[in-house]
């Protein structure tokens, strides 16, 4: 199949807009989803320090170190 180069420059130049705007849009999206993964991870981050620091802080009592 020939497609000729003025047509397919023509098709290209239509299309281009339109693609644009869906990567656009594409990269909202997945920026948006990053941010939310990035704040669920930090909470998790948060929960295991928070653990850890008490699991610590146990053990010093106990010990009699505080």
């Amino acid at each position: 199949m020939y497609v000729d180069p003025k047509d397919y420059s023509a098709a290209i130049k239509r299309v281009d807009p339109v693609d644009e705007k869906v990567e656009f849009v594409a990269s909202e999206i997945q920026q948006s989803e990053g941010k939310h993964l990035g704040r669920e991870v930090g909470i998790l981050y948060g929960m295991l320090f928070g653990g850890l620091i008490y699991v610590a802080y146990s053990i010093f009592i106990q010990l009699g170190l505080i």
